[in-house]
């Protein structure tokens, strides 16, 4: 008569050694005994490990801007793939070593639970990437404007940039950021935020210059001006090629640079609204409120609530405070000059929060956000370089200037424009020969 066999008994180091080789890959064959096995698989693990510590060791800050390579995003992704395989078979080979792999054992479960872990670990850096490379090509001259085909209907075009610096050379680079309103109920959007930034890539110094929506009769670069607020100009350009064959965005471009007597290399433009949601995704900001701000006219235009007030002194603001705090302008000693003055110290805000460590963190949140809302005419190709000198730029002492009268521009409130500014010409080219220094371009003509 046959007996049954006695069951085979779990052997918990098959479990161990599975462990072992999830910490790190060989380390389990070398607990088996099997050194020659450990070794051809901890080497190479090893050389990667001290090639990645090198990398970032010699290139520090260029490392986050390789990130926004595309190739390089590509390549790291076929990289952590083969790293998981290599690590499964490191797993799964150290417990079949000691004993068959079954879930009939608990150490059969145990292991299981390593590869399912090793699969996760794996699964969400390719996942990052993949959602790195899609923001990229959305929001990059390739992209070709999604911001305004989702929210205008319209395909607004975004040209080559004329110019791009040689920042490795030690050209200053300069961007025009546009904000432009898509909250509903507007058949319109105008560019009532607009901005000029300059980096320096030898100092990383630079600065951050407000030009008024109100602003009229500025020159357009080939010798007309445009009589009517400034803020139109994109908006007029894009549906009028006839007249502005360059169409909205570098339309607008040129005649900013011709203002300020520099080239604007590049164009950004970002949904006002839409930074409510990046500011929450990073977790909000901080800021110094200089001094009180009450204005019982203000609308949120999501929520429909009114009024806003803030006191002087350090805020931790959300999406939500923050877009008030830069949208309010009909307070008490309230304008568009001050309310720009609040939007440069809310985008500084944003982009030292950025470089402060906290970016791995909300990269998903903030690649979504980041999509949505902006386009750019950078090429892809272009970014790494531009990220990097932006994370080495001294964001914190930016010089802030705002074209407010009665230096940079003059007043005329009851014009048949309605209320418009002048230009005070050789002021603002005074001053952007001192701040745009030799991006200038040539000969500049005298003012109209």
């Amino acid at each position: 008569m046959n007996r049954p066999r006695p069951a085979r008994r779990a052997d918990p180091r098959s479990a161990a050694a599975a462990l072992l080789s999830f910490l790190f890959p060989g380390i389990g064959q070398a607990y088996n005994g099997r050194a020659a096995l450990a070794w051809l698989l901890v080497l190479p693990v090893a050389l990667l490990v001290v090639l990645g510590i090198l990398v970032v060791a010699l290139n520090g800050s260029g490392v986050t801007g390789r990130l926004l390579d595309t190739r390089v995003l590509v390549a790291l992704i076929v990289l952590d793939f083969a790293l998981l395989g290599w690590r499964l078979v490191a797993i799964v080979q150290a417990h079949a070593d000691r004993a068959r792999l079954t879930l009939r054992s608990w150490p059969g479960w145990v292991t299981t639970a390593l590869v399912v872990v090793t699969l996760g670990m794996h699964a969400f850096p390719a996942w990052y990437a993949a959602k790195a490379i899609d923001t990229l090509g959305s929001v990059s001259l390739e992209g070709g404007g999604g911001l305004f085909d989702d929210r205008s209907g319209r395909d607004i075009d975004l040209p080559e940039p004329t110019f791009e610096p040689e920042i490795g050379l030690g050209e200053r680079m300069t961007v025009l950021l546009v904000g432009v309103d898509f909250a509903p109920g507007r058949d319109h959007h105008l560019t009532d935020t607009m901005m000029v930034t300059t980096i320096d890539p030898v100092t990383g110094e630079g600065a951050m210059v407000s030009v008024p929506r109100d602003l009229y009769g500025v020159p357009l670069g080939d010798g007309r001006t445009y009589d009517a607020k400034l803020n139109s100009l994109m908006a007029r350009a894009d549906t009028d090629r006839a007249t502005y064959p360059l169409g909205g965005p570098a339309t607008l471009k040129a005649a900013i640079g011709e203002l300020l007597g520099t080239r604007i290399h590049y164009f950004a433009a970002i949904d006002i609204e839409g930074m409510r949601q990046v500011i929450d995704t990073i977790g909000g900001v901080d800021i110094t409120v200089d001094r009180a701000v009450n204005d019982p006219r203000y609308i949120d235009t999501f929520t429909g609530e009114r009024g806003f007030t803030i006191q002087p002194g350090r805020h931790h603001m959300d999406g939500r405070t923050a877009m008030a705090f830069i949208r309010s302008r009909q307070g008490e000693g309230d304008s568009d000059f001050t309310r720009a003055e609040r939007q440069q110290q809310v985008l500084t805000a944003i982009a030292e929060k950025l470089t402060a460590g906290n970016l791995l963190v909300t990269l998903p949140g903030l690649l979504d956000a980041v999509k949505d809302n902006v386009s750019t005419d950078i090429p892809s190709g272009r970014m790494p370089a531009i990220a990097t000198e932006a994370q080495d730029a001294d964001l914190g002492s930016l010089e802030r200037v705002v074209l407010a009268p009665p230096e940079y521009v003059t007043p005329e409130p009851n014009s048949a424009a309605g209320y418009i500014l002048h230009p005070n010409f050789e002021a603002i080219r005074t001053l952007g020969e001192r701040i745009f220094g030799d991006s200038a371009t040539g000969a500049r003509r005298p003012a109209p």
